[in-house]
């Protein structure tokens, strides 16, 4: 399928170039509200030097009284101004010494005050003319506003910068965060076994990010396929070989009635040879019997499987009652307290069970096999152990796994297929629960698998309607 190719990096980039113009932008405009709003002495050094100034052509002569006063003058009106002589120069205040020759010839023409402005930002400068009775510029004065310090400018101007820097790449962090925190938790439930889950992806891909999760799409779409064939495929092979199985029982069963039949009537010297096959008709009939176990599993499995997602036709089962029976079955010992109930299907349930106490009692032929239950508040836990050689830690995670079995249970009389705990597994998790291989509680020798189901209460708060009667 061909998509329009997108591009991260033109994203990123693009949103770095606008991030950039707009913080530019923003620093020009405060710049220039700055530099307007700083222009508003301007009225007030007029009024104020048109006030003064018969005062300061009065002390022309006077320099430290002009200083002064000057210098009264800016801490009143927060401005910086310098007095000069109609050739330039600097009598006093603060100012450059010698006033540009452009400005000299300027203020040589100049009758009354005037406002213009020097420098790059437009910075306002006022420049008035000292006039004695006689109608004579005796000198100017040459006023601005204070500079303010470059340092508090540099501040402003990087805060800005950095500031929208900032609110640019958030939003393209946030964008890729988000979209790659849900692609991760997608593609978890499907490594989880959720086949059918999807990832949420746009018609139209924004970006690489968009076009991995539809890619992860159909690659669940591929695996849910492949998975459900072969599902669908090994439940209809056990369905089918049950036929012919069923036949082979009823044939070994003729065949052994038919032997006892010969063998009452024969000679002496051929009772060995009766008994040769009485013997290989029963090791047959035991292999049938594997053989039918291992269906029986394979098609449980395959249900399961196959109906993985869909609501349990769940009843509230007894829990206590169902473990006594079933380890009443294998002569394990058994600690549940009376009133344990939970959801589910019971035939499951004395299946998992019953999948336990048949491994731990293959275990340990002998020796002692337990199991506990426990209520809490939101869950029901219980413990199947035995005293056999127990399970490592190194393999306590593949024991769940299909056709898995340990290298010392790999004989024929010490276990089956290797489906009895991959069975629990599934059927722990259709009933929202888990399973686990851990150590003894008591801390001794030998196995402990630790059920975890939820409760009766916690199944019918958490059950869709129509999960259970």
């Amino acid at each position: 399928m061909s998509r329009r190719r997108s591009s991260l990096f033109r994203r990123i980039y693009a949103t770095f170039v606008v991030t950039l113009l707009a913080a530019i932008a923003v620093v020009g405009v405060v710049v220039f509200l700055y530099a307007d709003s700083a222009g508003n002495w301007v009225v007030a050094a007029l009024e104020r030097f048109d006030d003064d100034s018969d005062t300061l052509v009065a002390e022309l002569d006077d320099p430290e009284r002009l200083r002064r006063r000057l210098e009264e003058i800016d801490e009143s009106l927060e401005t910086r101004s310098a007095l000069y002589a109609p050739t330039g120069a600097r009598v006093v205040g603060r100012g450059p010494e010698f006033l540009p020759q452009r400005q000299r010839r300027r203020a040589r023409r100049q009758t009354l005050p005037e406002i213009h402005r020097v420098g790059v930002l437009g910075r306002r400068v006022v420049t008035v003319p000292l006039v004695d009775g006689d109608g004579d510029v005796r000198a100017f004065v040459y006023v601005a506003a204070a500079p303010v310090d470059r340092r508090v400018w540099l501040a402003i101007v990087a805060a800005i910068a950095l500031g929208g820097l900032a609110l640019g790449a958030r939003r393209v962090a946030r964008s890729l965060t988000g979209r790659i925190s849900r692609l991760e938790d997608s593609v978890g439930r499907i490594a989880g076994g959720e086949l059918a889950h999807r990832v949420a992806t746009p018609i139209d891909p924004i970006d690489e990010v968009d076009e991995l999760g539809i890619a992860v799409n159909e690659m669940a779409a591929r695996l849910e396929r492949l998975v459900g064939s072969q599902r669908a495929l090994l439940a209809n092979v056990s369905h089918e070989l049950r036929t012919p199985l069923a036949r082979i029982k009823v044939l070994l069963e003729v065949l052994q009635e038919r032997l006892e039949l010969l063998r009452q009537p024969a000679r002496p010297e051929q009772l060995a040879g009766f008994e040769r096959l009485r013997t290989g008709l029963g090791e047959l009939d035991s292999d049938v019997e594997e053989i039918e176990a291992l269906i029986h599993d394979l098609l449980t499995s395959g249900r399961l499987e196959l109906r993985a997602g869909e609501p349990l036709d769940a009843r509230e089962v007894a829990l206590t009652p169902l473990l006594r029976r079933i380890a009443g079955r294998f002569g394990a010992r058994c600690e549940a307290a009376d009133g344990l109930t939970l959801l589910g299907e019971e035939l499951l349930l004395e299946r998992l069970f019953s999948n336990l106490l048949a491994n731990a009692r293959r275990a340990c032929p002998d020796a002692d096999v337990s199991v506990v239950a426990l209520g809490e508040v939101d869950a029901l836990r219980i413990w199947v152990e035995d005293r056999g050689p127990g399970i490592a830690p190194h393999d306590r995670d593949v024991v769940f796994e299909p056709f898995r079995r340990l290298d010392d249970a790999r004989s024929r009389d010490r276990g089956g297929a290797g489906l009895g705990l991959y069975l629990c597994a599934q059927i722990c998790r259709v009933h929202g629960g888990s399973i686990i291989a851990t150590d003894r509680r008591d801390g001794g020798h030998g196995a402990c698998l630790a059920v975890t189901l939820p409760s009766g209460r916690a199944a019918r708060a958490k059950a869709p309607a129509g999960a259970h009667a």
